[in-house]
C-alpha cells in the first residue's frame, strides 16, 4: 500500500493510504495546493500536479481512517486534529504519536534566514527609492542639490510619504500574492508562503506590509526576530502567519 505524507500547518502529516488522501481532498482538508510526498518522489509537490481531482464528498457519514486507509463511520473513528482512526488502529497510533512519527520524506520547508533575507529586503528599498524619486522629482515634491537630498515645499503636506507608501502598497501588492516573491527575494529563490506552502492571499500581504513598518518602529527588533525563531519567521511573519522559504 502507497504511503503518503501531506502538509499540514506547516508540519508533516501522515502517512495516510491514497485512499484516505483521496477523502481529505473531498472533505477539504487538503487543498490543490496542499504539498504531498511518498518515497520514490525528489520532493515535495502540490496536490494538483500529483494527484487527479477527487469526486466531490457525498457527505454520508462514512470516513476513511488516517492509518490504515479502511472506510468506517463516522461513530466508529477517533479523531486526533484532523486525523480519524480506526479501533484496531488507535493504540499503534497513539503509539507512535507519543515516539514521534518519523520518515525518510525530504524536510517539507527550508526556511530562509536573517542574512539572505536583509539582502533581498536591501534590494527591494532600492527598487522602491528609484521608483519614489523618479515620480516624486519631476513633480517638485523632492529635490536633490550638491548637500544631498533636499525636501520640496508640498513634502512638508505629507504628499512624499504618502505617495511612498501607495507605491510600497502597490509594489507588494502585485509581487506577493501573483508571484510569491518581490524582485529581491526572487533574485534569492525565496517565496513567501502560507504555512501549507500556498500564496499568501491579497490581505495578508497588505498586513504584512503594514507590518512591516512595526518592525522598523520597534527598532528593528521584529526583523531580529528571524535569528531565534525555529521556523525563522519575523515580526511581520508571526501577525500575518506566513513563512519566508528558499526554493533553491
Amino acid at each position: 500500500m502507497t504511503e503518503w505524507f501531506y502538509a499540514h500547518n506547516g508540519q508533516q502529516a501522515g502517512p495516510v493510504s491514497e485512499a484516505a488522501l483521496g477523502d481529505f481532498a473531498r472533505t477539504g482538508v487538503i487543498t490543490p495546493d496542499t504539498l504531498i510526498w511518498r518515497a520514490g518522489m525528489n520532493d515535495w509537490q502540490p496536490y494538483k500536479t500529483v494527484m487527479t481531482a477527487p469526486p466531490p464528498f457525498s457527505g454520508g457519514e462514512m470516513r476513511f481512517c488516517t492509518s490504515c486507509g479502511n472506510q468506517f463511520p463516522v461513530s466508529e473513528l477517533a479523531m486526533f486534529g484532523e486525523s480519524a482512526v480506526c479501533a484496531t488502529c488507535k493504540p499503534g497510533y497513539v503509539q507512535r504519536l507519543r515516539q514521534g512519527m518519523t520518515s525518510t520524506a525530504p524536510p517539507l520547508f527550508q526556511y530562509a534566514g536573517f542574512w539572505i533575507r536583509f539582502l533581498a529586503y536591501l534590494i527591494d528599498g532600492i527598487i522602491l527609492a528609484a521608483v519614489r524619486y523618479a515620480i516624486t522629482i519631476p513633480m517638485g515634491i523632492e529635490t536633490f542639490t550638491m548637500m544631498g537630498r533636499r525636501p520640496g515645499f508640498r513634502t512638508y503636506f505629507g504628499i512624499g510619504p504618502a505617495l511612498g507608501m501607495a507605491i510600497g502598497i502597490a509594489y507588494y501588492l502585485y509581487f506577493w500574492p501573483r508571484y510569491g516573491a518581490t524582485p529581491g527575494k526572487m533574485v534569492f529563490g525565496l517565496k513567501v508562503v502560507q504555512p501549507d506552502g500556498s500564496p499568501i492571499t491579497v490581505g495578508q500581504s497588505v498586513g504584512r506590509y503594514f507590518a512591516y513598518i512595526l518592525d522598523s518602529v520597534i527598532l528593528f527588533i521584529g526583523f531580529m526576530m528571524i535569528g531565534w525563531d525555529s521556523e525563522k519567521r519575523a515580526l511581520h511573519d508571526r501577525l500575518c502567519d506566513t513563512r519566508v522559504i528558499r526554493t533553491r
